[in-house]
């Protein structure tokens, strides 16, 4: 009753904002009665919460699956960012109220923070694989880059949604992080002295 649950909740809050999905559209969705859903949720934003918990605990298995096949470490991100992204393009309204983790119950909270964590940990082992190749800098900050990509999907995926779509995002956000955004002068402009 619990999975049918937190896979009816996922599917309204991913069409609509929270505080447009009744608990009654939640337990009809799941064929339950409301409060069946208030025994294993003790509220509605707990319920969300789980939702999310559950939506990181997906997609990082979607993730670790798709990096399954050997590739360099631009291939492994661009994988990290097509599923991320991917993701979470049809679920609109995730993360919208998790602005503030702190707002959770404590494990809640807790558990948010952990999975979090353990994305963030992904990129950075990406990346950390990427020194031991020499595909990526001894220099770079594996973990505030790590971040950093975070940040950039985050973005992307509540703010560009309106003049973009997905795999334009995934060339764009991959290029920025590998090549930056500035362009590089021409060899024969170097070799004139320009």
């Amino acid at each position: 009753m619990r999975e049918r649950i937190l896979r009816s909740a996922a599917e309204l809050f991913a069409e609509q904002p929270f505080d447009a999905v009744p608990m009654d559209d939640v337990a009809a969705a799941a064929g339950v009665g409301k409060g069946s859903v208030y025994r294993q949720f003790g509220s509605k934003e707990e319920l969300y919460a789980a939702v999310v918990i559950d939506g990181f605990v997906a997609l990082q298995a979607e993730i670790r699956r798709a990096l399954v096949e050997p590739g360099s470490v631009r291939d492994r991100i661009a994988a990290v960012v097509r599923h991320t992204i991917g993701f979470f393009w049809s679920r609109r309204q995730f993360f919208l109220l998790l602005r503030d983790p702190k707002a959770l119950q404590t494990q809640q909270e807790q558990q948010y923070r952990a999975r979090r964590r353990e994305l963030s940990r992904l990129v950075t082992d990406i990346l950390n694989d990427g020194i031991r190749t020499r595909e990526v800098p001894r220099s770079l900050d594996t973990r505030v880059a790590a971040e950093a990509l975070l940040g950039m999907l985050r973005g992307i995926n509540r703010y560009s949604r309106d003049y973009t779509d997905p795999e334009r995002a995934v060339e764009v956000v991959t290029s920025i992080f590998f090549d930056g955004c500035v362009a590089k002068p021409a060899a024969s402009a170097l070799s004139r002295g320009n």
